[in-house]
């Protein structure tokens, strides 16, 4: 079990016997150093950061206020209890300025001072996380985006941008390993400077030694790893760590920066690395999504020989399509995944009814019409998308209603099924099959004419005609021309 340590806790008084009454009294819960005056709590506070400062109104030289106040102004996370007595009420209006989060009035119980000081005490978490959400906000927002579409380059000018703001540093530089390891990119961002700039080039390893480090020897706390200062104190670096791995470096240079600026600096690093590793994470299953797709592919092709490459024809086919349609981003990928995949359903059937030359029997058209079925339940249990599903379901469809496997009309198709009809059958007609030979392109547009408005959507043929006389579509029929306009073909 891990245990979490205390809150430390600094009393200020002049009274010795109010010192000694309080620290008895909060050692129970918490670690407390005490100071009796003014000046020996700044050093103390500066020495080692109080999560709160107790501290009486009324001392000799500097008062309680002010101390407080200069404790705050370099360590604005700290909360403040102040010990108050009857004469002192000209003084709260000072105190309510300053922000404080409690007050006690002299003479007190120990059950009130614990329950002023834990009241503090959750009052200034509440701040700390507030300024740390506010803090880490762009970072959080880069999280909603779409991780696959999101630049590298832009997440590190966030990491440095906001490091900037919050440690109101004078440069923030991040030095990034790219995922193969071959480059290193250097962004930074400076307090003079309008523009983040990112530059990009190759590792040289002989001449850098930012990358001769090991996770291991990385310091952390809680599995975080640490900010690290210069002699100065006016330069703090600290790792990414994801994964494993150390990733990049983020480095502030200004004025000397304060224990709060040092937690601060983790926290955006460790935001920073998470975010970083979610794209590279993101980016690899989408890498092993796509693989698997083309590799399920090209498996139903090979095994429908000799329609090798037929379904990545098929997808160029339909995405051109798909795109002049107008359909957005998402669907045309699902269109293409639907065209890659959309005769999955054949390894279901047997070889000497899948390559058979001839004409296929009643019962041997019956069985291969159930391949619709049978590849819509293999995508289903892989849990693509209700859209790649359905296209390939209904891709067998026909507008008039007499396809298969539900006899849907018009409209009631899906538009990917409809757009994987008529690419289908231009790219069946136009290829080499075991009982045929490639048809002509004038001839299979000829044949795509005759079939507008019964087998096929209108629209889908008319749009799929636009890509011929574009050059998007790029049949296989070697040596032939395309008819001039659709009504040629008609």
């Amino acid at each position: 079990m891990t245990v979490l340590p205390k809150a430390r806790i600094l009393v200020v008084d002049d009274e010795a016997s109010i010192r000694e009454l309080c620290s008895r009294i909060l050692s129970r819960a918490y670690t407390v150093a005490v100071a009796g005056d003014g000046p020996t709590a700044l050093a103390m506070a500066r020495a080692q950061v109080p999560d709160l400062v107790l501290t009486d109104i009324r001392m000799p030289g500097i008062s309680g206020l002010e101390a407080a106040r200069q404790i705050i102004s370099e360590a604005p996370d700290v909360s403040v209890v102040v010990m108050t007595g009857f004469n002192d009420f000209d003084n709260l209006r000072e105190t309510v300025k300053l922000g404080v989060n409690g007050f006690i009035m002299k003479p007190f119980t120990p059950d009130d001072l614990l329950k002023t000081v834990g009241e503090g005490l959750r009052k200034g978490l509440h701040f700390k996380r507030n300024t740390r959400l506010r803090a880490l906000r762009p970072l959080l927002e880069l999280r909603s985006d779409k991780l696959d579409d999101l630049d590298h380059g832009r997440v590190f000018q966030v990491i440095t941008e906001t490091a900037l703001d919050e440690l109101d540093a004078a440069t923030v530089n991040l030095v990034a390993l790219a995922e193969d390891g071959r480059e290193l990119t250097v962004t930074t961002s400076s307090a003079a400077g309008d523009e983040t700039v990112t530059t990009t080039g190759p590792v040289d390893r002989a001449k850098s030694s930012t990358w001769n480090i090991a996770p291991g020897d990385v310091l952390t706390t809680n599995g975080i790893p640490e900010a690290v200062a210069d002699e100065s104190g006016g330069t703090l670096s600290i790792p990414l760590q994801a994964g494993g791995n150390v990733v990049g470096v983020l480095t502030a240079s200004g004025e000397k920066f304060s224990s709060i600026d040092r937690d601060m600096l983790r926290l955006i690093a460790a935001q920073g690395a998470m975010t970083i590793e979610n794209i590279r994470l993101s980016r690899r299953l989408s890498r092993l999504r796509r693989n698997t797709v083309y590799g399920l592919a090209a498996v139903v092709d090979l095994r429908d020989h000799p329609t090798g490459n037929h379904s990545d024809r098929l997808a160029q086919y339909a995405v051109a399509i798909g795109t002049r349609l107008g359909l957005r981003a998402d669907r045309v990928e699902d269109l293409k995944i639907a065209a890659l995949l959309h005769d999955i359903g054949k390894i279901g059937i047997d070889d000497g009814v899948l390559r058979k030359p001839g004409d296929l029997t009643a019962e041997e058209y019956d069985w291969m019409k159930t391949h619709t079925l049978m590849g819509a339940k293999i995508l289903a249990m892989m849990e693509f998308s209700s859209r790649v599903v359905e296209a390939v379901l209904f891709h067998h469809e026909r507008v008039d209603g007499s396809g298969y496997p539900l006899g849907l009309s018009g409209d009631q198709i899906p538009i990917e099924a409809r757009i994987l009809a008529g690419a289908d059958a231009l790219e069946s007609m136009t290829t080499t099959r075991s009982y045929r030979s490639a048809m002509p392109v004038r001839q299979a547009v000829t044949e795509l004419a005759a079939g507008r408005g019964t087998q096929f959507d209108p629209q889908v043929v008319d749009t799929l005609l636009a890509c011929l006389h574009a050059g998007d579509l790029q049949p296989l029929t070697p040596g032939d021309t395309m008819p001039m306009s659709a009504s040629e073909s008609a």
